[in-house]
C-alpha cells in the first residue's frame, strides 16, 4: 500500500517548493510476541511469561513507553529487571532527534537479547500509521500515533487463543496523553518512572506516594500545572503575533494556498511564516456560490477555482472588535471576484521619529 505526503517548503530565495514523498505501508509486520499465532514471525522477542511483581500492574503485561519516559528514565529501562518492552518506531525517531547519547543507550538495550526489547515499525504498518491532521502539532500527532499503536497491540494480543491474556501498559508522564489513552480503553499511568524505580529498589520514596489517593492528588496537581504552562505558551505566541500586526495596520501580502475546505482556503504567508484562513461565507452578507470538490481537492467560488499551491493575495489585519478575543483576519484581494474580494489597503505613511537635540 502506498501513501504520498505533499507539502511546501520555503527556499532561501523566498520561493515555495512543492515536495512529494512516498510512504509505503505493509500488513506483514509482526508483533514480536511469543503468544501470537496470527503473525508469520521469523523470530520472536517478547516473552510469554512477563510477570513482574508490581502494586500498579498485578497482571501479565508488556510495557510501552512514550518518548518522554525514554528520555527521562533511560537508567530505569537499563535495569536488568525491566524486560519485555515495546519501543515504537515513532519513539525511536523522536529520541534520535532529541538526544544522541540516550538514543545510543536505547539502541544498546535493543541489541541486548536478555532484555527482550522489541522495536515495532508502527510508521509502516497499515493499521497503525496515521497522518497528521489539520492544526495538529507534530508532538500531538506522535502522541496519537503512540496511542493508536498501543490500542492495536492490545486488540491484537486479545485475539490470541490463550488463557493467559496479556495487556499492554502505556507509560507516560503527560496527563492529556493518559486521559486520551484511557478514553480508548488503554491502561496507562503517569509519574510511573518514580514508581518503577521504587519497585526495583533503585530508589526510595515517602509512604504517601505509594497511597493511591495521594498519588491521584499529586498527579492531578502536576499535570494541571503542566497544562496551564502549555496554555500560557500558546497565549504568549498569540499575544505577540497580535502585537506585531497591531502596529502595522492592514497589510497586503502574497501567499500560497495550503489547504482547501468547503467554505474557506488556508493560506501561507511566507514573509511572516503565518498561516491564516480566508472564509467565503459571512453571516452579514449573502454567501457566494461555492462548489467543493473533495477528490481534487478544489473550491470553486463564483466560477473561479482555488487549488492547493495556487498563488493569492490577501489583506492581513487585527480584528480588535472584541478586546478579550482579538484575532488575525485575512481577506482575499487577488484573484478579483465580484462580491468576494476586497480592495487592497493603501499603505500608511511612515511616522518619522523626532530627532533628539544633542
Amino acid at each position: 500500500m502506498l501513501k504520498s505526503k505533499t507539502f511546501v517548503k520555503k527556499t532561501r530565495s523566498g520561493g515555495i517548493m512543492k515536495i512529494v514523498r512516498e510512504h509505503y505501508l505493509r500488513d506483514d509486520i509482526w508483533c514480536g510476541s511469543e503468544v501470537c499465532t496470527e503473525c508469520k514471525q521469523e523470530e520472536t522477542v517478547l516473552q510469554k511469561d512477563t510477570y513482574i511483581e508490581s502494586n500498579l500492574c498485578s497482571f501479565p503485561h508488556y510495557l510501552l513507553p512514550d518518548t518522554n519516559i525514554v528520555l527521562s528514565q533511560i537508567d530505569i529501562l537499563e535495569d536488568p529487571l525491566i524486560k519485555n518492552v515495546i519501543i515504537l518506531q515513532t519513539v525511536l525517531q523522536e529520541v534520535r532527534h532529541r538526544s544522541a547519547p540516550i538514543y545510543k543507550r536505547l539502541k544498546d538495550i535493543l541489541h541486548d537479547k536478555e532484555k527482550h526489547f522489541y522495536t515495532f515499525t508502527n510508521e509502516h504498518h497499515r493499521e497503525t500509521y496515521i497522518e497528521r491532521e489539520q492544526g495538529e502539532s507534530a508532538n500531538d500527532r506522535n502522541d496519537r500515533a503512540i496511542r493508536i499503536s498501543t490500542k492495536w497491540y492490545s486488540d491484537h494480543l486479545n485475539n490470541t487463543p490463550t488463557d493467559k491474556r496479556l495487556k499492554v501498559v502505556l507509560l507516560t508522564n503527560d496527563r492529556g496523553n493518559k486521559e486520551k489513552a484511557e478514553e480508548s480503553g488503554l491502561y496507562s499511568d503517569i509519574i510511573v518512572h518514580r514508581l518503577l524505580a521504587v519497585a526495583i529498589g533503585a530508589d526510595s520514596t515517602y509512604p504517601d506516594l505509594m497511597d493511591k489517593h495521594k498519588q491521584s492528588a499529586l498527579c492531578n496537581n502536576l499535570n494541571y500545572r503542566h497544562k496551564m504552562a502549555q496554555y500560557a505558551q500558546r497565549a504568549s505566541v498569540a499575544y505577540h503575533t497580535q502585537l506585531f500586526f497591531k502596529s502595522r495596520g492592514i497589510l497586503n501580502e502574497e501567499g500560497f494556498i495550503l489547504f482547501v475546505r468547503k467554505n474557506a482556503i488556508i493560506v501561507l504567508i511566507p514573509k511572516f511564516g503565518l498561516e491564516g484562513t480566508v472564509f467565503f461565507e459571512n453571516k452579514d452578507k449573502p454567501s457566494p456560490k461555492l462548489i467543493f470538490n473533495e477528490e481534487a481537492p478544489s473550491l470553486t467560488v463564483e466560477g473561479h477555482s482555488f487549488n492547493m499551491f495556487d498563488k493569492v493575495k490577501v489583506t492581513i489585519s487585527l480584528d480588535a472588535s472584541n478586546v478579550q478575543h482579538q484575532k488575525i483576519r485575512m481577506s482575499l484581494v487577488e484573484p478579483v471576484i465580484s462580491g468576494v474580494s476586497v480592495a487592497p489597503s493603501e499603505p500608511e505613511p511612515e511616522v518619522k521619529r523626532a530627532k533628539l537635540d544633542r
